[in-house]
């Protein structure tokens, strides 16, 4: 029988290649993904006579969001409100899934303004059983990120479209 020897070269090249593909896929994944940042979105809202400036942050990781949506008067310094959302993040090819853990309030002072503080409600809390009924558990939604804009889009009011007021959002980084 005539047999080859095995080429001792692929004995050492081989390992060596699995070894640069394992530390380059590492590190990739230990990068933080291209919507992992703060964001910001202003809008001005008009309901009869009543003009609202409102600002939207939105805080991502590649496991956790935070988004407080302020609400103040035209004209005023004054926060009117703060409705927050926070919770688990999962991500999909060109999504992500909000899966909602905690909702947030403003915090009052001792002449009962709002101030710019959250404070944040579980599960259990009689903030959240009171309010839980006007927000989803599970919002999926869509999502395009460059280093200075995320465009989202998500079903807020689970009506089988993104037509509604809020629901496709370009951010800016901040």
């Amino acid at each position: 029988m005539n047999e080859k020897p095995a080429n001792p070269s692929l004995h050492f090249i081989l390992p060596l290649f699995s070894l640069i593909l394992f530390t380059v896929v590492s590190c990739e994944n230990l990068k933080d993904p291209l919507y992992a940042g703060t964001w910001q979105f202003t809008e001005t809202i008009t309901a009869d006579d009543l003009v609202l400036n409102t600002i939207r942050t939105l805080t991502l990781t590649k496991i956790s969001y935070e988004e407080t949506f302020l609400v103040k008067r035209e004209n005023s310094t004054s926060i009117s409100e703060i409705i927050g959302t926070r919770g688990d993040l999962s991500r999909t090819h060109s999504g992500m899934v909000f899966r909602l853990k905690e909702l947030g309030t403003c915090i009052r002072d001792e002449s009962d303004a709002c101030t710019e503080n959250v404070r944040w409600n579980g599960q259990g809390s009689e903030y959240w059983d009171d309010n839980i009924p006007f927000f989803k558990l599970i919002v999926p939604g869509e999502f395009k990120a460059d280093e200075s804009t995320l465009r989202l889009t998500r079903d807020l009011n689970n009506d089988n479209d993104t037509d509604d007021a809020g629901e496709d959002i370009l951010f800016g980084r901040i």
